[in-house]
């Protein structure tokens, strides 16, 4: 039997080094994965890129443009510009985040390394905001996988599996329903605050490009739409599946419209099977959901509409990376933050300054590379 590649040494190649840094080598390695190099910086300001002055007592660099004299560090300018954190404590929040295969708690993460639950929030928002912006948007080919998953809008349980008669309900909540008409959560047979939780409910339609035969999937995306119909299934697959793709669905009467926009389009009937003799499945995208699925019930505990895109982007990074070595996904990691802005959604979170809204479609559809 094959080894699953968890049990791998590749997987577990990278524990020991993190936690052996000092607060130098923490500062090399972070500076490799800006600038490439050990000897050399760039300004952040002036953009000029050579060997500045070193402040050794503070950690920082003066720039050695005369007209500048900008005074910088080896994450201004980036997701973690203005930090409090040891340098060592990045790093190991980076692994940590890495580490979880089904997510990292929050928690956890504070407990393993020694900050505040806020701290590890802020900082895995930034991580996350990076891969939104780093998700392919190329459009998929070959083989391709297509699937909704609901996510969100968890319902409690109630004490009794029996349905409770409506005048129960009018007396728990100490409300009367209307001659005319009753409360909506009493005709759905649900409680008013598990009424309230449905509306949190959001769908996410995954596209899976394949690898192979039994490879898995090569390149995912992943978007919180609206609905899983035809309209959404239509914007999807003009916009991220190539004409002479072969796609396949589920039987859903929303993927009714692929085969106008595809070469190809074959179904399963999940109601009889999960893969047709020849072949048929949409088993990648419910590979991701599985992973996301874990997330929400084991480990994070549910998720928010406004931060679900985010969430969605965090499990395609996860599943196109799943096979790579930890200090490869640690390495992609710290490069890809290390290179990015400052961020505008996470910066001065916890003093107020909130992203306005949810993500979705819509905002992918704006930055589809020509």
């Amino acid at each position: 039997m094959t080894q699953h590649f968890l049990h791998s040494k590749e997987s577990r190649n990278f524990a020991r080094k993190i936690n052996r840094l000092t607060e130098d080598e923490a500062e090399l390695w972070l500076a490799v994965a800006r600038w490439d190099v050990t000897d050399k910086q760039g300004c952040p300001s002036c953009g000029l890129f050579r060997k500045h002055y070193r402040r050794v007592r503070t950690r920082r660099w003066r720039c050695a443009n005369a007209s500048c004299g900008h005074e910088f560090s080896v994450t201004s300018g980036t997701p973690f510009h203005g930090h409090k954190l040891p340098l060592t404590d990045i790093l190991r929040l980076f692994a940590a985040f890495e580490n979880g295969a089904k997510g990292q708690s929050l928690l956890e993460a504070s407990r393993r390394v020694g900050c505040t639950p806020k701290t590890a929030q802020a900082f895995f928002g930034k991580i996350r905001e990076w891969m939104v912006h780093d998700m392919d948007l190329r459009p998929l080919e070959g083989t391709v996988h297509m699937d909704g998953g609901y996510f969100g809008g968890k319902p409690r349980k109630p004490n009794r599996r029996a349905r409770m008669p409506k005048d129960a309900l009018k007396i728990r909540f100490g409300t009367k329903a209307p001659k005319d008409a009753s409360h909506p959560w009493i005709e759905a047979g649900m409680t008013y605050r598990n009424w309230c939780k449905r509306a949190r409910k959001r769908v996410v339609i995954a596209l899976c490009e394949s690898a192979g035969r039994r490879m898995g999937s090569h390149r995912t995306m992943a978007f919180v739409c609206s609905a899983e119909n035809e309209t959404e299934v239509t914007r999807l697959v003009k916009n991220f599946v190539r004409p002479d793709a072969r796609v396949m669905t589920d039987e859903s009467g929303a993927y009714s419209i692929v085969s106008a926009f595809a070469a190809e389009h074959y179904t399963v009937s999940h109601a009889h099977e999960f893969s047709t003799p020849e072949g048929v499945s949409d088993n990648m995208c419910e590979t991701l959901f599985s992973r996301f699925r874990r997330s929400e019930y084991g480990t994070l505990h549910g998720f928010r509409p406004k931060y679900m895109q985010d969430y969605a982007c965090e499990f395609v990074w996860r599943e196109n990376h799943r096979r790579h070595a930890q200090d490869e996904r640690f390495r992609l990691l710290l490069m890809g933050l290390m290179t990015a802005p400052v961020s505008r959604w996470w910066a001065g979170y916890w003093q107020g300054r909130h992203r306005q809204g949810e993500l979705g479609l819509d905002y992918f559809l704006g930055r589809i590379p020509n």
